[in-house]
């Protein structure tokens, strides 16, 4: 059966070596492999104007089915890039029967479970561990990724992690030594057919020469990049965009109804005093801003605004910074704005309404204000 080759020219040209292709004797070889040297996902591939990079937050990283349950999924490595955005992969061997269609069925359970269930709490602790394990700081690897090294830019870049993870903006990439064409349609299709999620797969083929000296190649592909996908998701964007007061209401203005626009530019006003800091988020497609107090000269975040005219309480990185007992005072005011009710004490999430059907009424604006001053009070009183 013949076998693709490539050859390697030495240094003075006079002798090439054929490297032939192999296949991986197993599975946990290729996630080594890529765990080892990430930009085996060929980032400049993927986005040739703005070449991706990547961080390793962990492998074999759980997934809950349930709120409450244990983890009921492994997913094989989960990588962020300089965007922030949480990259799902799933490693097989073509030999892998799964790799046709079942693997496709099991990546979208991944996403969909976490991005209900992942706390950034959690995924910031894989990190870490990930990066204590590498004889690095987390600090240091996510600085080297984004090319920032002040706190600020770090906490700003978790909170593009956070965001992205809570508007489901995800990459999901199938990689294997070959994709057969079953799961090439399937890719090509999902990734024309969904606008936030990129659906890819990165085909690494391995090159082995024969005799004692171990000389190997590992050459990767990406598979699914096709101009309607491009089109679709407006390839190539910008890497980063940062969003003004001037830029986030015009979009709100194209994004939102009036009533939206009007609950949140009180909102705003309100804040510029109320707040200790408002900050806005570097999203390429959905623009935000953040209310913050400030505690032990950190930004606490309390709420956040997108130009979708949807409204997010930070409840997931609230639980790590105030005492539990404001929290759950913080809570129970919320909840007893009648449009806010159905929210459950669930302080692992960050639940969200629409800002058009919860503050209409300005009674309830003014609770909500009333709530976040409240909260405020509290936390600077536990810090004393």
């Amino acid at each position: 059966m013949y076998k693709a080759r490539i050859f390697l020219v030495d240094r003075d040209g006079e002798a090439l070596t054929e490297l032939e292709e192999t296949g991986y004797v197993r599975e946990a070889v290729l996630q080594e492999l890529l765990a080892r040297y990430p930009d085996l996902l060929p980032g400049d591939q993927i986005d040739p104007e703005n070449p991706r990079r990547w961080l390793l937050v962990g492998r074999e990283l759980g997934v809950p089915a349930t709120a409450a349950g244990g983890d009921w999924w492994s997913l094989d490595h989960l990588f962020l890039d300089q965007d922030g955005i949480p990259t799902f992969v799933e490693c097989k061997r073509a030999t892998d029967t799964r790799i046709r269609r079942e693997v496709v069925a099991q990546m979208l359970d991944y996403a969909a479970n976490a991005t209900e269930y992942w706390s950034l709490d959690r995924l910031r602790q894989a990190a870490a561990e990930t990066a204590r394990a590498n004889g690095k700081s987390l600090d240091d690897v996510v600085a080297d990724l984004i090319g920032e090294r002040s706190e600020e830019e770090i906490e700003a870049y978790w909170k593009r992690v956070e965001a992205n993870l809570h508007n489901r903006r995800l990459r999901l990439v199938f990689v294997a030594d070959s994709i057969p064409k079953e799961l090439r349609r399937l890719v090509e299709f999902l990734n024309e057919e969904m606008i936030n999620v990129e659906v890819l797969a990165v085909e690494v083929k391995q090159y082995q020469g024969k005799g004692d000296l171990g000389q190997r190649a590992l050459v990767p592909r990406a598979i699914g990049l096709t101009e309607m996908a491009r089109s679709a998701k407006g390839v190539p964007p910008a890497s980063r965009r940062r969003w003004s007061e001037e830029a986030f209401f015009q979009a709100l203005v194209e994004n939102a109804s009036p009533d939206a626009v009007r609950v949140v530019r009180d909102l705003y006003e309100w804040g510029k005093t109320a707040a200790d800091r408002i900050t806005f988020g570097a999203g390429r497609q959905v623009g935000s801003f953040t209310f913050c107090y400030l505690r032990g000269g950190e930004p606490l975040s309390v709420f956040t605004v997108y130009t979708n005219g949807r409204l997010a309480l930070s409840y997931g990185s609230l639980r790590s910074r105030v005492d539990q007992r404001v929290l759950e005072g913080f809570h129970k005011r919320i909840s007893e704005i009648p449009t806010f009710e159905h929210i459950p004490a669930d302080f692992s999430k960050w639940p969200s309404v629409r800002v058009e059907e919860a503050l209409a009424d300005p009674r309830y604006v003014a609770q909500f204000k009333q709530a976040v001053q409240w909260l405020g009070e509290g936390a600077a009183s536990d810090e004393q």
